[in-house]
């Protein structure tokens, strides 16, 4: 019986692969059909090295934000900060190799393994995070692509996170003003099957999430992401300009709100093909030539997404985890069953 359950989940996955990995090839086709292989090596060679190496530094402010603001969100919960710094590394390592990893689950499955609490309830601060990224770039979109025809695939996408973000907040307050109901409704409910209790059980905890987040907490969060942003969009800037692309910092800004309008859904490896397709639109929109976009979305790419998997090798390196390990504890957490007992876990510590 229980492989029967796990046959259509394992099916769902297959095809969501497939489906990520057409559409990043697709996208990676349409890069590489109007490259310039000599026009690249020339650009390659001629790039100022060390604004490379500084945009390298400074993307890891971003994440040493991200932890700070994921340790107040998950206050009453005691964590500490090296932890969620080494853990969000950590999820960027999956989220960068593997397709469909969900790095920011791993992270949370680590977070409640140190915590003893339940997976659920560390993934819904995650998922206010998410929501809070995502109004982040809005907000960038609309300041600094107001005037520009945007290409339809963008359109699309925006309308999309748009859309998500309204039902993401307006499902929050139902839930923050119904709390009570709900939470009694729920309590209610007397499941025999293994997989109701253990689903009455995360509705339980995205109910008490959903009350535990406050006005002043949504916007310390979006406040966080925008400056996180901020700092992204001057790594940005200056990865252009040692291309010896002349962007300004507000240009920066709208092809950094691009990007990542592309590549908000997790679908391969670090977002591979839809990152570069979403750059070289972007940067088209600006006035760069199809073939300099292309090259520059290839070299952008890797300079973005190779050093922070590596700071993530080290970062599981040093951590009292096992790659296959969290990879299996993430499969049982997704299929509805608890990833340990939090009375047999051990009190974990940084080395």
């Amino acid at each position: 019986m229980a492989k029967d359950k796990k046959e259509p989940s394992s099916r769902r996955s297959l095809w969501l692969t497939i489906a990520g990995w057409v559409i990043s090839v697709a996208a990676l086709a349409y890069v590489l059909a109007r490259l310039n292989l000599s026009e690249l090596r020339k650009e390659i060679g001629g790039m100022t090295w060390w604004l490379v190496v500084l945009a390298i530094i400074i993307e890891i402010v971003p994440r040493l934000l991200e932890s700070i603001r994921w340790e107040y969100l998950l206050r009453p919960i005691k964590t500490q900060l090296a932890e969620l710094f080494q853990a969000v590394y950590v999820g960027t390592l999956y989220s960068g190799i593997l397709p469909l990893s969900g790095g920011d689950f791993v992270r949370a499955v680590i977070v409640a393994r140190r915590s003893r609490v339940s997976v659920t309830r560390v993934v819904s601060t995650v998922l206010v995070e998410r929501v809070a990224d995502a109004l982040a770039i809005i907000l960038l979109v609309w300041f600094t692509l107001r005037g520009f025809q945007l290409p339809y695939a963008l359109r699309i996408a925006l309308a999309v996170m748009e859309v998500g973000v309204v039902i993401a907040i307006l499902a929050g307050l139902i839930l923050a003003v119904r709390h009570a109901s709900f939470r009694s409704f729920l309590s209610r409910r007397n499941p025999s099957w293994k997989i109701n209790v253990r689903l009455k059980s995360i509705a339980l905890d995205i109910v008490d999430a959903a009350d535990r987040l406050t006005i002043t907490q949504l916007l310390v969060t979006v406040a966080a992401a925008l400056g996180a942003a901020a700092i992204n969009v001057t790594a940005y800037w200056l990865i252009l300009h040692a291309y010896h692309i002349q962007l300004s910092i507000l240009q920066s800004a709208a092809l950094f709100a691009i990007v990542m309008i592309g590549t908000f859904l997790p679908n391969t490896p670090g977002n591979i093909g839809t990152w570069q397709l979403f750059c070289a639109l972007g940067l088209q929109l600006f006035g760069v030539g199809a073939a300099r976009a292309s090259g520059y979305s290839l070299v952008a790419f890797t300079i973005w997404t190779v050093p922070p998997v590596l700071f993530g090798v080290a970062a599981l390196l040093v951590s009292p985890f096992k790659w296959g390990e969290l990879r299996n504890e993430c499969t049982t957490a997704r299929e509805g069953e608890e990833v340990s007992s939090p009375s047999t876990l051990p009190t974990v510590q940084l080395p």
